[in-house]
């Protein structure tokens, strides 16, 4: 089998070489003004690997300059727990047995409410926003609060003060809400 590569300049030819019981494959490597070499295949592969992972990763940064650009060290990242509420300004005790867990990533948020045997409750995710103090959620899956929340922004002010998260805001339903999430810690 052969076949050109690279401009019309190589030639690729595959062969097998036998040796006593085990058959080797290589490539021949010809050159108009060059004599034959010959390049072990998994040499070849090898190459061609190291090329294509080069190759990728230079066009994935030159083709969005902002991947290139160092971004700021998202605070939020993580996961938290709820630790104390204020809602419409009259604190709230939550039943013994249950937690209120929310885990956010570079782009999504999502929260759930659980019990002590892990039945989830509640829970609501989707994307969210962050700049300068300002955070915003904008639900798109949840279980029963999404039939009032979906696609609807949620904006909040946050602060970061040790391991615990300020989360002040007004819900798109008009109620304000203050939040304290603690940052769970691996064990």
């Amino acid at each position: 089998m052969s076949f050109t590569c690279l401009s019309a300049r190589f030639n690729f030819r595959l062969r097998k070489i036998q040796r006593g019981s085990l058959a080797k494959a290589s490539f021949v490597v010809t050159e108009s003004d060059k004599p034959k070499e010959e390049i072990p295949m998994r040499h070849n592969l090898i190459i061609l690997l190291i090329a294509t992972i080069a190759l990728t990763s230079a066009l994935s940064v030159a083709d969005d300059p902002q991947k290139a650009e160092a971004k700021p060290e998202n605070k939020l990242v993580g996961s938290w727990k709820l630790v104390s509420a204020r809602y419409g300004g009259q604190e709230v005790t939550f039943p013994a047995g249950t937690t209120r867990i929310k885990h956010v990533t570079p782009t999504q948020f999502m929260w759930a409410i659980y019990d002590n045997d892990g039945v989830v409750d509640e829970v609501l995710g989707g994307p969210y926003t962050l700049k300068d103090d300002h955070y915003e959620e904008i639900p798109e899956y949840g279980k029963s609060l999404i039939k009032r929340l979906k696609g609807m922004p949620q904006s909040f002010t946050w602060k970061i003060e040790g391991n615990k998260w300020h989360h002040n805001g007004k819900l798109s339903s008009g109620l304000m809400i203050e939040e304290v999430w603690e940052r769970v810690e691996t064990k």
